[in-house]
């Protein structure tokens, strides 16, 4: 999981935070819990329903 922070955070650094989105998406999905709070500390508490793994309302 350190390896797609570490990407995350040089697109996020490079001002590309489409790409921070879709590597934090990818990450999220394989993820355990206290892997998905830290993830959603960088992509938000909506990143479940992005990766679509939370039913929409």
């Amino acid at each position: 999981m350190r390896i797609y922070i570490c990407h995350m955070r040089k697109a996020i650094t490079a001002g590309d935070l489409d790409r921070a989105a879709r590597i934090g998406i990818a990450a999220y999905r394989v993820a355990n819990a206290h892997e998905r709070r830290v993830l959603e500390t960088y992509l938000g508490p909506n990143v479940a329903r992005r990766a679509g793994l939370a039913p929409t309302p």
